[in-house]
């Protein structure tokens, strides 16, 4: 199998590259779009090639370079070793790219965060005088109030020391000094909530102040990849708000627009389903102010639309956000047999079918099987034994229940702990990709808080580690002598514990009982917080996964961190292994995964474990089945429809030669057009495991 290439096809499959390479000669922007397996990345690497050969003395001439922009890390590095060494092109990830083509222009980013910062403070004043949590402090007079901002911004200590204690010990700190402030601590959750708004609002004042006084450490704004959260206060901005000063930055100057078209005439972009609309803004008004001036300039896009999986991506919108693109599409797949491909193209149903690229495609395997939730162990085994898996043949299992995928790798308890919290319960569909993405930059605010100090544990952990790995600074070293830098690993060593919580004790209580400025400085840039005691890190992760809790219900909340602290720090382990699994360092029999963590990958034996639910969306599957010929639907169901197409041909399309779907809920419903898409459904259970091939 995969050995005889169709000569027809593959003169086929030139053309379109030799179409790419067209546009690409006349300066004409692009899509390019193609279906799971169907060779993109060669395609863009061919791309790149054929610009450095025909066009690299000339772009080498005028200091001149491509831009190629990727969606992950992973992505990146495997572009640059497909391409090779190129001083001429620029590969990277989005925010670092964007990040490189601003940074410089330091005055204007400032400008552009004074305006955040001006913005940020308007919203809470509005909060301040319209929302009925704070109607004591908006029922104070004018003289009121400033009495009452300063007290608290005098005792601001003392108020983090209560901010979840009950109402008693409250009352017994701040009821002496605001007897005064009319009912201002009638409502415990009010008043934190007015104080911490006002301490904001403070914090964003006196940045805009020191940027007016020109105070040192203000004079710029510094792009944080570290940390997954903004610190306006602090000039430091995040991955979303990167990307939101960069396309305001190149929106309002045209200078700018034009030394960057003139710096990069080609831009090629990855997954552009994927890909930010704001970054897609960014090169629309790029490319349109190129038209503008008579200059040359080129973006392609690679993609695919129906690979689109992830909400903040721009999906199938491309053309409505960058208009009067040439389109190039190419549908011989290169990566699975033809029984997968059958069904990958009944999944996606649109203009792209795909067909094996070689004439000896046949020979793979896919069946639909429905059952019993107890009997998924039976079913892994079951192939894990039919198959022969092993760590060079592996088995590769898609739970789209988040929460199994993380049981199976080992990190339930952590899954389980974060699901109970007030921010995800909320925002239930969010943790799949802020706790489970192998992407760090995806990771949410705490994933990535906690994933930092997993990090920074597992390498000191680690004796072959170099010390730059912990902390990437090199002029940190070199103002370091030998013996300082041998004193800074002797201290890392001390590092020691069980849980998260013995290991967060034992780091700050080094940090506290030590002057060593290199080694605080080391767990300062590791922890990112303002203050390094185990109370502070403690109340942080409260106020952030349980940013408006109530006071009756502050128990509940306290509990929850407590036992997100006691998890053994061998979980932590395996949710970091888990992150890190581009690179495993063990290869494993069976590997588990989420549908959304298998992007970009292919395996050649594929369970997929199914359900009608995925998290607070109900009955999502149960209805991509039930309306399967996508006729009648309102905007709201065919979002849901397409979301769910999504998922199933990610999920499918990963396959090489063996599929096998498990679906956990009644089919009743739905079975003819499971039929349709699979052939005949079969009946799993512990009896009939092994009757079925």
């Amino acid at each position: 199998m995969f050995s005889k290439i169709s000569p027809a096809k593959l003169q086929e499959e030139e053309e379109s590259q030799i179409d790419i390479n067209s546009y690409i000669a006349s300066s004409d922007s692009f899509v390019f779009q193609s279906g799971a397996g169907a060779g993109k990345t060669y395609a863009l690497v061919e791309s790149l090639k054929y610009i450095v050969n025909k066009y690299g003395n000339t772009l080498f001439r005028h200091n001149q370079k491509i831009m190629c922009i990727t969606y992950t890390n992973v992505a990146a590095n495997e572009l640059r070793e497909r391409l090779g060494a190129s001083q001429l092109v620029k590969v990277s990830t989005i925010h670092e790219r964007i990040w490189d083509l601003i940074k410089d222009y330091k005055p204007q980013l400032v400008e552009i965060h004074k305006v955040k910062l001006n913005e940020e403070i308007s919203l809470l004043e509005q909060k301040l005088n319209r929302d009925d949590n704070f109607r004591a402090y908006r029922e104070l007079n004018k003289e009121k109030k400033e009495q009452f901002q300063k007290i608290m911004l005098d005792n601001k200590d003392n108020f983090y020391k209560v901010y979840f204690a009950k109402a008693r010990e409250v009352d017994e700190l701040f009821g002496p000094i605001l007897s005064d402030i009319p009912n201002i601590l009638k409502n415990k959750d009010k008043f934190r909530r007015t104080v911490s708004a006002i301490y904001k609002m403070s914090d964003y004042e006196g940045c805009l102040n020191m940027i007016e006084n020109k105070e040192k450490g203000f004079h710029q704004v510094i792009y944080n990849s570290k940390y997954n959260r903004d610190r306006l206060q602090k000039m430091q901005i995040s991955h979303d708000t990167l990307l939101e000063y960069g396309l305001t930055l190149i929106q309002k100057y045209d200078l700018v627009k034009q030394i960057i078209i003139d710096q990069y005439p080609y831009v090629l972009i990855d997954e552009y389903q994927d890909t930010s609309k704001n970054v897609i803004e960014i090169m629309s008004t790029l490319n349109k102010y190129a038209s503008e001036i008579n200059r040359k300039f080129l973006i392609g896009y690679f993609g695919d639309a129906v690979q689109s999986i992830y909400e903040n991506g721009t999906g199938k919108n491309l053309g409505e956000i960058h208009s009067n693109l040439y389109s190039v599409i190419k549908t011989f797949n290169r990566r699975s047999c033809k029984e997968v491909i059958n069904v990958t193209n009944k999944i996606r149903m649109d203009s792209i079918i795909q067909e094996s690229i070689y004439d000896d495609s046949t020979g793979g395997s896919v069946k639909f099987y429905y059952g019993v939730r107890n009997n998924v162990n039976a079913f892994i085994n079951k192939y894990l034994e039919e198959w022969n898996c092993d760590g060079e043949n592996p088995l590769d299992c898609f739970f789209l229940t988040h929460r199994t995928a993380a049981t199976y790798s080992g990190f339930g308890d952590i899954y389980e702990q974060l699901s109970k919290t007030e921010k995800y319960k909320v925002l239930y569909n969010q943790l799949t990709t802020e706790l489970l993405s192998n992407d760090i930059t995806k990771l949410g605010e705490i994933p990535r808080f906690l994933y930092n100090i997993i990090h920074f544990i597992e390498k000191f952990k680690s004796r072959n580690t170099p010390i730059i790995q912990i902390y990437d600074d090199l002029q940190f070293y070199e103002e370091m002598t030998f013996v300082e830098l041998q004193e800074v690993i002797k201290l890392l060593g001390q590092i020691n514990g069980t849980t998260l919580g013995d290991y967060i004790i034992s780091i700050s209580e080094l940090y506290n009982e030590n002057e060593n400025i290199k080694l605080r400085k080391i767990i300062d840039n590791t922890l990112g917080i303002e203050s390094i005691t185990y109370e502070s890190i403690y109340n942080y992760l409260l106020n952030s996964l349980f940013p408006d809790i109530k006071e009756d219900k502050y128990k509940n909340a306290e509990e929850a961190i407590s036992n997100l602290l006691d998890i053994d720090i061998s979980s932590y382990e395996n949710w970091y292994q888990y992150i890190q699994k581009d690179n495993p360092s063990v290869k494993e029999k069976i590997n588990y995964h989420t549908y959304h963590s298998t992007k970009g990958l292919e395996f050649n034996n594929v369970l997929i474990i199914m359900e009608n639910n995925f998290g607070t969306q109900k009955d999502l599957f149960n209805f991509y089945f039930k309306h399967y010929d996508n006729e009648g639907l309102e905007n709201d169901e065919l979002i849901k429809f397409e979301k769910a197409r999504n998922l199933l041909y990610v999920a499918c399309s990963r396959a090489i030669k063996n599929l096998r779907i498990l679906y956990l809920d009644d089919i009743a419903e739905i079975k003819d057009n499971i039929t349709e898409i699979f052939g005949e459904p079969l009946e799993f259970s512990e009896i009939t495991k092994n009757v079925h091939s």
